[in-house]
């Protein structure tokens, strides 16, 4: 049974519901931006009237809040499950290069990255789907410096912190470059992130 469909099986149709919302916000706020986009807009793709979609969000600040929260997440979560069996020294170049690829399907991440929602992104840093990337980054590390392939005297948990902050940095510089940038910043954090972790010969 597919993802998709055990989750049809296990949610309430208030869950789905919620779930419909927040896919046509974050289209919506994604193409045209929290000012442009309103409400009953949002709630008529849905099909239903503006006071039922109060019923799940606590006004349009909320509403949009949670749709930066639900793409970006949904970002992270699918670079997580396609790194998952790639070996650790090239985890980090793998991440930037899905990432990267995949912002394209993630209109409201990458406008929030882009700087056209300036008071989303301190909350785009701290979001929970970014923690616990750098959590996996830190439990590969670790596993790895077991088997010897990672230095011992490493930290994996300060490692994985400072991934998720390169991670999102190197985001943000591709999205405001248009990508110019993107490929000697690539090359460099890979490098020295490859430096970092080699054992000693």
């Amino acid at each position: 049974m597919t993802d998709l469909a055990e989750r049809d099986l296990t949610e309430t149709k208030g869950e789905r519901t919620r779930r419909r919302i927040l896919e046509v916000a974050v289209a919506r706020f994604g193409e045209r931006g929290f000012r442009a986009t309103s409400v009953s807009e949002i709630a008529r793709a849905v099909g239903l009237t503006q006071a039922a979609c109060y019923a799940y969000f606590d006004g349009k600040d909320a509403m949009f809040r949670e749709a930066v929260d639900h793409d970006a997440s949904a970002l992270i979560e699918e670079v997580n499950a396609q790194v998952a069996d790639v070996p650790v020294n090239e985890l980090i170049p793998s991440v930037i290069i899905l990432a990267v690829m995949g912002l394209s399907e993630h209109p409201l991440a990458r406008r929030v990255l882009a700087g056209l929602e300036p008071d989303e992104i301190p909350r785009l840093v701290e979001l929970p789907a970014l923690r616990r990337f750098g959590e996996l980054v830190a439990e590969r590390l670790a596993t790895a410096q077991i088997r010897g392939e990672v230095r011992a005297d490493l930290d994996a948990t300060v490692i994985g912190a400072g991934i998720e902050s390169l991670i999102m940095g190197l985001l943000f510089t591709t999205v405001q470059t248009g990508g110019a940038a993107a490929p000697r910043h690539q090359m460099g954090v890979v490098e020295a992130f490859d430096l970092m972790i080699r054992p000693p010969a």
